[in-house]
């Protein structure tokens, strides 16, 4: 198993989130490079990391810094991280010259012209890492059709292992394109479990995470009845360019683009599944099966009968996993 060091004692740790967390609670100081910042906000952090780290930022990390960060000027940019920190820095929130609105921006700093030619990206969502990783290719069962939502793994398997999401959720983010990927090399790929994603749009009846998001719940269940084959490749696609939780991302242009970038072909299934609410009942059916389950929140597993999220819990859960599959 991959271990992360921290920069300042050299502790070790499974995840890169265990070692932020440590780096930073312990230390004051950021788990990239070690430095210890004054100032024992998060905001504080987060500017480094913008200022410092624009390029080697993890997708995590950019979503959580760029979601708490209101603005961070190009001097403070240039102060903290040097010039190519300034320009790295000019993915989604763009410093455009007067007039601006042009997807690229020229900036000169002490006689020298710098140009940012990254463009402007849809909708406020961070680019695709590109390359299609476990989940995007993760196995589904021979005859997907017979499941109501998506699944992956052999329909064989002993053991199925529900995954209750938002396409909202950053932590549902996280864990999609972190840990997940390594759950499904474990378990998922040599037929030791199933794995069911139900997405929750509603808790207690109402929309769970904004008011839009059960339009990408909709899309979500289009494109697993539509083109099973593209679903997880799709899954992987948006959570990786998942835009801020605060904005009311999940529009029909939106999520036909998403599923169009994820290489889908048949996207109309998309919008018209939004407008006409084709899966409302679906939708409304996996809130009722996890509020019947005591879930909660999300991300969260069921893993015959038992709920964790899996954040934090790795080593559980795994344990779980491999107890109701009798690998103990």
């Amino acid at each position: 198993m991959t271990t992360h060091t921290c920069p300042v004692c050299a502790d070790q740790f499974e995840t890169a989130g265990a070692t932020r967390d440590h780096a930073w609670n312990t230390h004051n100081a950021c788990h990239y490079c070690g430095e210890q910042l004054e100032g024992e906000t998060d905001e504080r952090l987060y500017r480094h990391w913008l200022a410092a780290h624009p390029d080697t930022l993890s997708r995590v990390d950019y979503k959580r810094a760029d979601a708490a960060v209101d603005s961070l000027t190009f001097t403070e940019r240039l102060s903290e991280g040097g010039v190519s920190a300034a320009v790295g820095g000019l993915t989604r929130r763009q410093l455009l010259l007067a007039g601006g609105g042009t997807a690229t921006a020229t900036l000169v700093v002490s006689g020298t012209v710098l140009t940012n030619n990254k463009g402007t990206e849809s909708n406020g969502s961070t680019n695709s890492t590109g390359g299609a990783g476990a989940v995007a290719t993760a196995p589904i069962p021979d005859s997907p059709t017979e499941f109501r939502y998506a699944v992956m793994g052999s329909a064989d398997a002993e053991v199925t292992v529900t995954y209750f999401g938002s396409w909202k959720c950053p932590y549902c983010a996280q864990f999609s394109t972190g840990m997940l990927s390594q759950l499904v090399t474990d378990y998922v790929e040599p037929g030791t479990i199933a794995l069911e994603f139900r997405n929750l749009a509603y808790i207690g009846g109402e929309p769970f995470l904004g008011p839009d998001a059960p339009a990408a719940g909709q899309s979500g269940l289009a494109v697993w009845n539509a083109e099973p084959a593209s679903y997880w490749s799709f899954h992987e696609y948006v959570f990786q360019n998942q835009p801020p939780e605060r904005e009311q991302w999940a529009t029909a242009d939106q999520l036909v683009e998403f599923a169009q970038s994820a290489g889908m072909s048949k996207t109309e299934v998309v919008r018209t599944a939004i407008q006409e609410n084709q899966y409302e009942d679906a939708l409304r059916a996996t809130g009722k099966a996890a509020s019947d389950s005591g879930v909660n929140s999300t991300p969260t597993l069921l893993i015959d009968g038992t709920t964790i999220n899996p954040l934090g819990n790795e080593d559980r859960t795994r344990r779980l996993i491999e107890d109701a599959a009798g690998q103990s």
